[in-house]
């Protein structure tokens, strides 16, 4: 009788189960590091575009901050122009105006008046002279008070006054005045 061992042929299915079921999980790890190792990839590119990016982006802006403050220091620049061009045009508007003052003053004074002081300080201005006597005084009050570049004038102070040797009293005065722009 031939005896067969079956036993044999169990252990050696056995083994190259086994051995296929080693090769398959190999197989699959290799495809699992293969499969990291290709997202690994795919990230460290997208990551070195995006810093290439950010990058771009970063020199972009600093070359448009440059601009702006640039932009601002001609925005700073035509203030100035425009407050110099308004200064410029006052000037000009307001350069004959002491001339006209001290004409309305020489033309609206008396005969028998002489002006002594005259101070301006911002609208006000101030006169100090002498006269004849009071009447003049107030004829050249109301003068200048219809003149278009007086208002408001005022007499602060009149008093009697007599020079060295002479026999005739004079009246000091003051005037206040605002000069009408």
């Amino acid at each position: 009788m031939i005896r067969i061992n079956l036993l044999m042929a169990r252990a050696v299915r056995r083994g190259v189960g086994l051995r296929r079921d080693i090769s398959i999980f190999v197989f699959v790890l290799i495809l699992l590091f293969l499969l990291i190792g290709l997202m690994q990839w795919v990230y460290v590119n997208q990551s070195s575009e995006l810093q290439t990016q950010i990058s771009d982006r970063k020199v972009k802006l600093e070359k448009l901050r440059a601009l702006k403050r640039q932009i601002d220091k001609y925005k700073a620049n035509i203030k100035l122009r425009e407050k110099r061009l308004a200064i410029i045009a006052e000037l000009k508007k307001n350069k004959a105006r002491p001339v006209r003052i001290l004409d309305a003053l020489s033309t609206n004074m008396p005969e028998k008046m002489c002006l002594r002081s005259l101070k301006k300080e911002g609208a006000r201005m101030e006169m100090g002279g002498w006269a004849l006597d009071d009447e003049v005084i107030a004829n050249f009050m109301t003068k200048l008070q219809s003149s278009k570049y007086f208002g408001g004038v005022e007499l602060i102070v009149t008093e009697r006054f007599k020079p060295e040797g002479t026999d005739i009293n004079i009246k000091k005065f003051t005037i206040t005045s605002n000069v009408v722009q």
